[in-house]
């Protein structure tokens, strides 16, 4: 795994709060990026990948699940930080015609704005470590 490239994996052994988020998900994608030394391992810390627009609903173990629902989709993304990877991991089922139409359109960009999403973040939590205030 590359430290500074978001990598397209499994949802990790960790994200047990997404797992039931969704039933019966339409989608879903996991991306991981490996932490460098002093980077935060709470998971609250890597909310900035989703622009901290989303409050934290439920957070266990290494894990961070926020409610992303939007456009009639019931949509979930979790942050789980373990001993050597950060990872954002994406659920999302649609539930009308119109959501899927939505979606059909969001999803051809999603993976690449995650990954870009993760890019910033990861990098803004790593200068902040090299240069502590």
């Amino acid at each position: 795994m590359l430290k500074d490239k978001p990598v397209a994996v499994r949802f990790p052994e960790g994200a047990q709060l997404i797992r039931t988020a969704v039933d019966r998900p339409d989608y879903q994608d996991a991306y991981a990026m490996e932490l460098l030394p002093g980077m935060p391992r709470d998971p609250a810390a890597w909310t900035g990948i989703l622009r901290d627009a989303f409050p934290i609903a439920a957070k266990q173990d290494g894990e961070a699940l926020m409610n992303v629902s939007t456009a009639g989709l019931d949509a979930w993304a979790s942050i789980v930080v373990d001993d050597k990877y950060v990872t954002l991991c994406s659920s999302v089922k649609t539930n009308a015609w119109q959501s899927r139409l939505y979606w059909g359109v969001v999803k051809r960009v999603h993976p690449f704005m995650a990954r870009a999403m993760m890019v910033r973040t990861h990098r803004r939590l790593a200068l902040a470590t090299r240069n502590p205030v």
